[in-house]
């Protein structure tokens, strides 16, 4: 995913008007108009500017790494190979989701595993 589709799809699901978010980051909402149609590519500033307000890391902007905080440079290739087929259909269909939905579903994610670690470990 591009940076302007990144940039579009967190204002999105922030709720913010590209000027709602002009104002909390301080740059000019015809510029956020420009880097969301990938008219125009983001400044080191615009692109530090967005991943403090959205609490995300300029790699993740910029498609250095993954939704999971993986890089994504090529020597992460033989990683993925590893998965099983299983593996990789979750992984291609959470990054899919919205922001919103992939949060839901790690946290109901994590709630499973700990649920079945314990009661693992109560058959022993």
């Amino acid at each position: 995913m591009s940076f302007s589709q990144k940039a579009k799809e967190l204002r999105e699901y922030s709720g913010l008007s590209q000027k709602g978010l002009s104002e909390k980051i301080g740059i000019s909402a015809a510029a956020i108009g420009f880097l969301e149609l990938n008219e125009n590519e983001p400044k080191g500033a615009t692109v530090k500017a967005y991943a403090k307000y959205f609490n995300v890391t300029a790699d993740y902007l910029l498609g250095l790494e993954d939704d999971f905080g993986a890089r994504t440079a090529t020597s992460a290739a033989p990683a993925y190979n590893g998965l099983t087929s299983e593996e990789r259909e979750l992984l291609r269909l959470f990054r899919e989701l919205s922001p919103y939905l992939k949060g839901m579903t790690l946290n109901a994610v994590r709630s499973w595993a700990k649920n079945d670690g314990d009661s693992e470990r109560k058959k022993v």
